[in-house]
């Protein structure tokens, strides 16, 4: 018999993180015992941000990151009293590799993300949830926020 232990939230922000453990712990109830949050600080982005903003990749990577732990940390304050055991790691890098690569090093039995309701077949065709799809050797369940 499968059992369902682990779980990989791959969160963008604290809205999205809340809803989709929300429904995690409403779809799974006490299947799941365990979750890992994660946020990656994309690269591609901050490359971005930096070069609009005149700033350093390095200083924007840590507004990044000190923006991500503090979301995180909300996040397992929220949860800190339910049944669950909340982990949560910031990555920096590509979001499709790096959720590959975390769901790899936590040993999760699957990975969940959101997505937007209106655009979920925009994005799913063109975007790093679609890699993450067919990247993954376990299942990868999309829910929208």
């Amino acid at each position: 018999m499968f059992t369902i232990k682990k779980a990989l939230v791959a969160i963008g922000d604290f809205e999205s993180g809340i809803s989709l453990i929300k429904q995690l712990i409403d779809f799974f109830d006490d299947w799941v015992t365990e979750i890992h949050i994660m946020n990656v600080i994309d690269s591609e982005t901050v490359q971005h941000l930096a070069s609009f903003r005149g700033e350093t990749i390095e200083n924007v990577t840590n507004k990044c990151k000190n923006a991500s732990e503090n979301t995180l940390q909300k996040l397992i304050n929220i949860y800190s009293d339910s049944h669950l055991y909340v982990t949560y790691s910031i990555e920096k890098g590509l979001v499709a590799e790096s959720i590959i690569e975390a769901s790899l090093k936590e040993r999760v039995d699957f990975i969940i993300m959101g997505t937007k309701r209106e655009r979920i077949a925009k994005r799913l065709l063109k975007n790093h949830i679609r890699y993450v799809i067919e990247l993954a050797s376990i299942p990868v369940l999309l829910y929208p926020v």
